[in-house]
């Protein structure tokens, strides 16, 4: 089979085994499960439920116990295999481990009473029983466990664009997130460095990147914790969101309270740098709220979760005329607010594009 991006299949990845503690949550719960079954029936036969369930319950317990011990010795065992015998390899591994626990089983079966004879061709039950049982039960742990993995990895990958607890809320099954192209009433922030150009000129391009790490490393913290999404990086400006891609009724509340600890997390930063004998960052902050097309926008090879609308435009040029470490929002903002901010007006904006006036509002950085 040709794939479309190129002439041969992608390599396939190697089995995931899971670790013991988990496959015991497994082969534990499934050989005493398989012990009562077969408890129930022998006991049915001989008249002698009790002694039976008692006994295939134990042996069953054990043998979920010992047959994951016997995987690494398996794998030892059987040799390396090509990418189209990998099936067959972990089929093995998984075979032979639940042989040894077989083995295991059989000599523990010797201490009860009443046995029939070492080699009566009854007792090859719990020999190939166990091992016939083990691949499929390891087969369906590994899978649970695989998919676990996969989801930590992209839960870790997405909560390096958005906070811890929003990246768990959309990866839960339970949540209704769209990330197609919607329209919904967003709060955007948009911080952005003062002094920029001035700053690359006098530190050169090295030490303005090692600036960068440590302003957004400490910025991208807050807004975590303020369960905002970052939108994008544009140079030095980031760009966050509230209330996509999950609702968050208290939008606007969340982006203000971000924008005022990114200034105390601002000024711990300037008191460090100037304690290394390094020059401050500045920063200007705007808010606005309204309403934004959202969604994952791009190509099939590469998509960006993003918002496009008014209010990210206004955010962004106020953000820059916003003087060093102060908040601007919107008369949206205050408006939604239900005025209850402490803020002075500032200036009236026009707005790029010839779209009107807008009256601008300077936040005071506290309650």
């Amino acid at each position: 089979m040709k794939f479309l991006s190129g002439d041969t299949a992608p390599p396939r990845p190697e089995y995931t085994y899971a670790p013991l503690p988990f496959l015991w949550r497994y082969t534990i719960p499934f050989g005493l499960a398989l012990g009562f079954g077969l408890g129930v029936s022998l006991g049915a036969v001989t008249l002698d439920i009790g002694y039976y369930i008692s006994k295939i319950i134990i042996l069953g317990a054990l043998a979920g116990l010992v047959a994951p011990l016997f995987i690494p010795l398996a794998r030892r065992i059987i040799p390396n295999a090509p990418d189209a015998q990998r099936d067959l390899r972990h089929y093995l591994t998984y075979y032979l481990a639940g042989l040894g626990a077989g083995v295991i089983v059989l000599i523990a079966n010797a201490f009860f009473p009443l046995q029939r004879p070492l080699f009566d061709p009854l007792n090859l039950l719990y020999l190939f029983g166990t091992a016939g049982a083990m691949p499929l039960i390891g087969f369906i742990a590994d899978a649970v466990w695989a998919q676990r993995a996969e989801r930590e990895r992209t839960r870790a990958i997405f909560g390096k664009y958005v906070s811890e607890s929003i990246a768990q809320r959309v990866l839960n099954a339970q949540t209704n997130v769209a990330l197609e192209g919607e329209k919904r009433i967003a709060t955007v922030l948009i911080s952005d460095i003062r002094g920029f150009t001035r700053m690359l000129q006098e530190l050169g391009a090295e030490q303005v990147v090692q600036t960068l790490n440590e302003y957004f490393t400490r910025m991208i913290d807050v807004i975590a914790q303020h369960d905002g999404t970052v939108n994008k990086f544009i140079g030095d400006a980031i760009v966050v969101l509230y209330n996509a891609p999950l609702t968050q009724p208290d939008a606007n509340a969340r982006a203000i309270a971000t924008a005022r600890a990114m200034l105390n997390a601002l000024r711990e930063l300037n008191a460090q740098r100037a304690r290394e004998n390094l020059p401050p960052v500045h920063i200007g902050i705007a808010i606005d709220a309204g309403e934004v097309v959202c969604g994952n926008i791009g190509s099939p090879k590469r998509l960006e979760y993003t918002a496009i609308g008014a209010p990210v435009n206004t955010a962004y040029q106020l953000a820059g005329l916003a003087p060093a470490e102060t908040i601007y929002v919107t008369e949206n903002v205050y408006q939604a607010m239900k005025r209850a901010l402490p803020v002075t007006l500032a200036q009236q904006v026009e707005l790029k594009g010839g779209t009107g006036m807008v009256n601008v509002y300077a936040l005071a950085d506290s309650e």
